[in-house]
């Protein structure tokens, strides 16, 4: 409660500084007319006295020229001064005591206006929701030896953050804490509303797509119904290499009974995890699985497979621990190889067969390709990008049939 305590400091502070503008304008102008009454005074008993003198001026002429007698100047003269001091006694008239005050009794109304306008405005607007939330958090982390007080924590964290999103639909992140706290809570329901909400502010958020897919293949009690394997297939169409997604694609192929897809794709997830996390573990273990029922099964001719008997002609030096790359592509279009695989130059010469166990991209196949060519590649890197350098040999084009093609190679061509 520190950081809100220092909040409101700020906010109280800030409030001062306002204040003094509001009030400045009433201050200024009180000061002022005090200043104008002042001077008017003293303009008002000058021009009293130069009215007395100009009288007194008048009467002496009267009396020097014979107009008045000595006693009629001393009469005039004494009218004129008791005329001095009355005017000098006048005061202004009296004002009502809102208007004497100078508007000063508005200064402390608009203080108060501002005080409370202000608060009610930050908390409606302001962030005061979004920094109790931050303090919860920052709370539950200082509390986490404590299960108790831990729980305790989170339970107001969530309810916080439910009643924020009831304001605030559009914080991404507010909806995935309430969805992760779904998920802790095996509920899988809420979890699923709740990446729902977010997607519905992201949409084309792959890692939301991927977890909205994971909630909904849960919650449809771990089956690929028509709406999960739509929701899995966006999910793939946005990020090809999510983790998430890419082990939900080789469940759905490991269903199917397509082995070999299914440990393509979590090979392909493994590659953007830590060996030693769990997922890789719990991918690994579906490989293992994969594999083991391969074994057990029958063998069988595959079919528009590509053999090659490949070798390194003498010429060539090399080092055993090399790696050979051999790729089938389309004769005729895209140089993206259509399967591959890879082997120490140790094993050569050595007979190699590519089906469709080796494609490289899932949902490709090697019956789709008619007319073909086969690439052996000596990478002088370890590289499977082609360098300059590496030694290769090409072979012709070859008609892929149901049967499967064969073909020799003799790596024997530096490239260029």
């Amino acid at each position: 409660m520190m950081e809100v305590s220092s909040m409101l400091g700020w906010t109280l502070g800030l409030l001062c500084g306002a204040s003094i503008f509001v009030l400045y304008p009433f201050f200024s102008s009180r000061v002022d007319s005090q200043l104008g009454k002042s001077t008017e005074k003293r303009i008002a008993q000058q021009d009293n006295v130069r009215s007395y003198q100009d009288q007194q001026k008048q009467h002496k002429q009267q009396l020097s020229l014979g107009e008045i007698d000595e006693q009629q100047y001393e009469r005039l003269l004494a009218d004129a001064q008791r005329l001095l001091l009355s005017n000098a006694d006048v005061s202004t008239p009296s004002e009502s005591p809102f208007k004497s005050a100078g508007g000063m009794w508005l200064a402390p109304v608009l203080v108060v206006f501002l005080s409370v306008s202000t608060f009610f405005i930050y908390h409606q607007l302001g962030a005061f929701a979004d920094q109790n939330i931050a303090d919860l958090i920052q709370q539950q982390s200082l509390d986490s030896n404590d299960t108790e007080a831990a729980k305790k924590h989170n339970d107001n964290l969530i309810a916080a953050v439910e009643k924020r999103v009831e304001d605030q639909t559009d914080n991404v992140y507010y909806w995935m804490m309430l969805a992760q706290s779904a998920l802790g809570d095996q509920d899988m329901a809420r979890a699923n509303n709740y990446f729902a909400q977010a997607l519905k502010v992201k949409p084309k958020d792959s890692y939301l797509l991927g977890q909205y897919a994971e909630s909904l293949f849960l919650l449809d009690q771990s089956r690929f119904t028509e709406r999960v394997t739509l929701a899995v297939d966006k999910a793939f169409m946005a990020d090809a290499n999510n983790y998430t997604v890419l082990g939900l694609k080789g469940i759905e192929a490991f269903s199917n009974n397509e082995l070999h897809q299914a440990i393509s794709y979590w090979r392909r997830a493994q590659q953007n995890l830590d060996s030693n996390s769990v997922v890789f573990q719990g991918l690994q273990l579906g490989i293992d699985r994969a594999v083991l029922m391969l074994s057990a099964a029958p063998d069988k001719p595959a079919l528009f497979s590509v053999t090659v008997d490949l070798s390194i002609d003498a010429s060539v030096i090399f080092e055993k621990d090399q790696l050979v790359f051999v790729a089938v592509l389309h004769s005729e279009g895209p140089s993206m190889p259509l399967a591959a695989i890879k082997l120490p130059a140790s094993k050569l010469p050595d007979r190699v067969t590519l089906s469709d166990r080796n494609v490289l991209v899932p949902g490709q196949s090697l019956s789709s390709a008619n007319i073909i060519k086969v690439v052996a590649r000596l990478s002088s890197t370890g590289s499977a990008t082609p360098q300059s350098g590496d030694w290769e040999a090409v072979s012709e084009s070859l008609v892929l049939t149901q049967e499967g093609v064969q073909t020799t190679l003799s790596i024997n061509r530096r490239r260029q």
